[in-house]
């Protein structure tokens, strides 16, 4: 059985779960496996994001690497 096939066959399966208790524990490993393979948290895209705005509306505002790095 291909994946597409698998996934058609898991969700009609889920139609017949009468317990909440499952459901709750099917969208905890599904979150999980989420987290799991999400290569940067959220927190840490939120402030790329917040970053990348900044330099995009602020293109001069910038400081020089070697600069920086004489001062440390």
């Amino acid at each position: 059985m291909d994946l597409e096939a698998r996934k058609y066959h898991f969700i009609q399966e889920l139609f017949s779960v009468d317990r909440e208790s499952i459901i709750d524990t099917l969208e905890r490993v599904l979150k999980q496996e989420k987290e799991a393979h999400q290569e940067i948290s959220i927190h840490n895209k939120k402030e790329l994001d917040n970053r990348l705005e900044s330099y995009k509306n602020n293109p001069d505002d910038v400081l020089d690497w070697n600069d920086i790095k004489n001062d440390w």
